[in-house]
């Protein structure tokens, strides 16, 4: 577990800072409207690929999340809804506060998790400090990088709990999800926009 988290988070703060800066060469989707419907799409696949993974978790072991985690569910099918209508209507307004509402949502699960494991308030408030600066880099409208940077926050905490805490197993899961997001992201690179691909997820009942 130790060499995977150590991968993972090496990884991690490299990829996000790549699409912050604005100095990727992710290939364009070849349907795309524009640059916004371009990354509005990359940032709903990477919040798809996360709460997928944490949703499968919450169900099998940890139903105690289930309504954090259907809040951020409900954020996304708001997120998704304002992006469908986005793609016939051309409006920014409505689908750039339903990201900002989205990427709240996503820190607030996030937290539920990282409280739980006991992670150091330290590294969180250190790892806050970056997200902030390197946000302050991008552009003000919430992208994938502000997606991305709050799993990559989770996912840097997460690797300081030892192995051997019995809060591991939570760690991994914050790990995995993050993992899944930026596999998610990368499948999709240079794709045909698919909103089937990136449907809402069934609240956990």
């Amino acid at each position: 577990m130790i060499n995977k988290l150590k991968l993972a988070v090496l990884i991690l703060p490299l990829f996000a800072f790549f699409l912050a800066s604005g100095c990727g060469s992710q290939p364009a989707h070849p349907n795309e409207l524009n640059a916004f419907d371009d990354t509005t799409y990359d940032s709903l696949t990477v919040a798809h690929g996360a709460l997928t993974s944490l949703r499968a978790e919450v169900v099998s072991s940890y139903p105690k999340y289930a309504p954090v985690f259907n809040q951020a569910a409900a954020a996304y099918a708001t997120a998704f809804n304002s992006y469908s209508l986005y793609r016939t209507t051309a409006n920014e307004a409505d689908i750039s506060m339903a990201l900002a509402n989205l990427t709240v949502s996503v820190v607030a699960l996030e937290n539920a998790f990282l409280n739980d494991m006991h992670a150091s308030s330290v590294n969180i408030v250190k790892m806050r400090r970056k997200a902030n600066a390197m946000r302050a880099r991008a552009s003000a409208s919430v992208t994938i990088s502000d997606v991305l940077t709050e799993l990559e926050i989770a996912a840097a905490v997460a690797k300081a709990i030892p192995a051997a805490q019995p809060y591991a197993a939570l760690a991994q899961i914050v790990i995995d999800a993050t993992s899944q997001a930026v596999a998610a992201e990368a499948a999709a690179s240079g794709q045909v926009i698919d909103l089937s691909t990136i449907q809402p997820l069934a609240a956990i009942l």
